[in-house]
């Protein structure tokens, strides 16, 4: 299969949304990093801050781009790839493709990243004292979030071992079909489509304010670990 050429597949928003995973995740880590190093760093000109900040910005930027591609594809019907091909169908009203989005585990990952994305930019220009401790708690989190989106497969022996789970991979890279040998496959196939029991206003609602408290509990948190770090 490897050797066809297939019709209709939109290749570049897959390997865009990829690469800006691998970015975010990079980012997060060199952020964390930076503000680690703010915290036990006695310069005044304060460097390692502004590098864990444009880090930062970055790693937000990266994310932002990841799920506008994932809007796109499922705006749009890109049922080459999994996600899309899971959660959207050509009978599912446009009102609902937000429900859609955040319905599978990785949607719900980057509601959860993006409002600690949010927050982060609204506390950085609040320029507390606390910055960096506080700042370095939500980056380590994003990072852990973020592996859970990268898909790699890491050899193990005879196995092997799989850390997250790629939103941009295609559905012919998931799944052994016969239908994959046909070089026009997508103009056969639709979406599974958001469940039903799902397609309500309250799904669109409610995830979002969840996950809205979710990301703020962390704040707190981080000052606390500021403040048992400096004493």
């Amino acid at each position: 299969m490897s050797q066809i050429q297939y019709l209709g597949e939109n290749l570049w928003l897959g390997q865009i949304g990829h690469f800006a995973i691998i970015l975010a995740f990079v980012t997060a880590l060199l952020s964390a990093f930076s503000f680690f190093k703010a915290i036990l760093d006695k310069e005044p000109s304060g460097e390692w801050k502004k590098i864990g900040r444009w880090s930062f910005y970055i790693h937000g930027i990266s994310v932002f781009v990841l799920i506008g591609l994932i809007f796109y594809a499922m705006y749009f019907q890109m049922y080459e790839y999994k996600y899309v091909f899971d959660h959207v169908s050509p009978d599912l009203p446009m009102r609902y493709i937000l429900s859609a989005f955040w319905e599978g585990q990785e949607g719900s990952f980057m509601l959860w990243m993006f409002w600690h994305i949010i927050l982060g930019f609204i506390f950085i220009r609040s320029n507390y004292q606390m910055e960096s401790p506080v700042m370095f708690i939500v980056v380590i989190c994003q990072a852990i979030l973020a592996t859970m989106l990268l898909g790699f497969v890491i050899p193990w022996g005879e196995e092997s071992f799989k850390i997250g789970s790629n939103p941009t991979v295609l559905l012919r890279q998931m799944m052994d079909a016969p239908i994959f040998n046909n070089a026009n496959y997508l103009s056969l196939i639709k979406g599974g489509g958001l469940n039903p029991l799902l397609q309500n206003y309250w799904m669109t609602i409610h995830p979002p304010t969840l996950f809205l408290g979710f990301a703020m509990t962390i704040f707190p948190f981080g000052f606390a670990f500021g403040g048992l770090l400096k004493k």
